[in-house]
């Protein structure tokens, strides 16, 4: 079996239930309202550098700001059932990992000279190399006033505490592990910093206590290193067409990852995305509704995700 053949197959153990029209009613809520943080964001942010832009521009950049899978916020979503908190905090939370997400593809789409992203040319085409630098930029300190406007100062600090360590591990990899081969556990830190870090951020702030924080804060980066490994494999052995933006960067590049270390028949980069997604529910075994809607998560949102990618061409 291939790697591409075996990723397609990967299963996990709980199939989703059916929803209630209800619980498909505050999901679709808790949605808009992340989304409406951040097209809020963008209205705010853009009134800087929108005086002289007509509608079209304007409606363009909105295209490139808007999220795409919105991952992050459906973890949140998965860890807040209906009743349990304030969801309009976690919502403005999800939001704030969106526009950092966002921002940081701007930059790394510039770094990689990437030309496609979510099925639609990448921003810098646009705006130039600059102007995507300088508007990931102001996305960033536009995630963390949405952050502060929401009075928790507590979650603020937390969330720059993780933005910092994603910005961190990044120069890592680039400055000091660039054209080097690592071994396994780096690879997994690697990919644990810089995109595990905003999973567990989200995943804490739907925390109860501080015992559940601890226990949700690791199982988000689990789940997150999980997908930076998929992500990292569909970067070597993609479809382009399917995946909806450029592959091959990170060998182009000479960043190693756990997805270049192993032969096309070897499975090194499954079998750790299972058992990291394995392990992050059974953190969350004490809270067995949540273990269960970390596990939902997993089989609806995040396998398909990576999996849709990865599928043969022809």
């Amino acid at each position: 079996m291939t790697v591409r053949q075996a990723f397609t197959a990967m299963e996990f153990p709980q199939e989703p239930a059916m929803e209630s029209s209800v619980n498909s009613a505050y999901n679709q809520q808790f949605l808009d309202a992340a989304v409406g943080h951040i097209q809020v964001a963008f209205d705010s942010a853009l009134t800087f550098v929108t005086v002289d832009i007509d509608r079209r521009r304007l409606e363009s950049l909105r295209r490139h700001v808007l999220p795409g899978k919105m991952l992050r916020t459906r973890l949140g979503l998965a860890l807040s059932p209906q009743g349990s908190g304030d969801q309009d905090a976690i919502a403005r939370a999800c939001a704030a990992t969106e526009l950092i997400h966002t921002a940081t593809l701007y930059h790394d789409d510039v770094i990689d000279g990437a030309t496609l992203r979510r099925q639609q040319p990448t921003l810098w085409q646009e705006v130039g190399q600059t102007g995507a630098i300088l508007l990931g930029d102001l996305f960033f300190s536009s995630a963390v006033e949405l952050l502060l406007d929401g009075a928790d100062l507590n979650q603020a600090r937390l969330f720059v505490a993780r933005v910092k360590e994603v910005c961190a591990t990044e120069t890592i990899h680039e400055m000091v592990f660039q054209g080097r081969t690592v071994d396994a556990e780096t690879c997994i830190a690697i990919a644990r910093g810089k995109t595990g870090a905003l999973f567990a951020f989200v995943a804490e702030c739907c925390a109860k206590d501080v015992t559940m924080a601890k226990a949700m804060a690791e199982a988000g980066y689990r789940v997150g290193t999980a997908y930076q490994l998929a992500d990292d494999l569909l970067d070597e052995i993609g479809v382009e067409q399917l995946a909806g933006k450029t592959l091959g960067t990170d060998r182009k590049r000479r960043k190693f990852t756990l997805a270049q270390q192993i032969g096309s028949s070897d499975n090194t980069v499954l079998t750790e995305i299972n058992r990291l997604c394995g392990s992050a529910i059974e953190l969350l075994r004490p809270w067995p509704l949540y273990a269960d809607r970390l596990d939902s998560y997993i089989t609806t949102d995040l396998a398909p995700a990576w999996g849709m990618h990865l599928q043969p061409a022809g």
